[in-house]
């Protein structure tokens, strides 16, 4: 989509592929801004607003004018677009859409979209990977602890952790509830695991 797409036309364009926004391109491929749904709330919230001038308009004002009634998408869209690279890790990207509140983030190599990646993508590769089932007593174990040490900053010296029968077992200090809910929740986002032992030998019996 160009800057001198009419707002009409890219509106029906975001209903008909049922998404939040879209990527806007230059005649030299580089991504020259977004129209998002945010974009299209700051039109309709301007016009809802007063429609006389205020007593001494300030540019501002004039630039909230175009926002709100301008017919091109160069008019509403966001100029100052956040990208990331298809280097980026997951977890970098889930930084930045939770930080600036963003839906989706154009991917760029070499200046030139690639890609789009939104926030249901996100959820499904974390998904994805979560839901991918270790084999055997040996690889439980090893994901527990990395999920306890990645997730929790638990380090391995600091617990005992065995598996048998897909059940898991630690040992070790646990100091507060909330530390021991915690690595509870870790364990049942496991998947393969079939129960949890703490150290009180009390039996949680996990329902997958």
């Amino acid at each position: 989509m160009s800057a001198n797409t009419s707002i009409k036309h890219a509106i029906q364009l975001m209903l008909d592929h049922k998404v939040s926004g879209l990527p806007v391109i230059s005649d030299d491929g580089q991504v020259v801004g977004m129209l998002t749904e945010g974009d299209l709330l700051s039109r309709s919230v301007f016009n809802l607003g007063p429609q006389s001038p205020p007593k001494d308009p300030d540019d501002s004002f004039f630039e909230n004018y175009v926002r709100a009634h301008g017919t091109t998408v160069a008019d509403s869209m966001t100029k100052d677009v956040i990208s990331v690279s298809p280097q980026q890790s997951l977890a970098d990207v889930a930084a930045l859409v939770r930080t600036h509140g963003i839906k989706r983030l154009p991917v760029l190599q070499s200046e030139r979209l690639v890609g789009i990646i939104s926030r249901s993508d996100i959820i499904r590769a974390v998904t994805a990977n979560r839901d991918a089932v270790a084999k055997g007593d040996v690889a439980l174990r090893l994901a527990v602890l990395t999920r306890l040490r990645s997730e929790l900053g638990l380090e391995p010296e600091r617990l005992t952790v065995e598996v048998r029968n897909s059940i898991v077992e630690i040992f070790g200090p646990v100091p507060s509830p909330a530390q021991r809910r915690a690595m509870q929740v870790v364990a049942e986002s496991v998947a393969g695991v079939a129960g949890l032992i703490f150290e009180t030998n009390c039996v949680e019996t996990l329902d997958h």
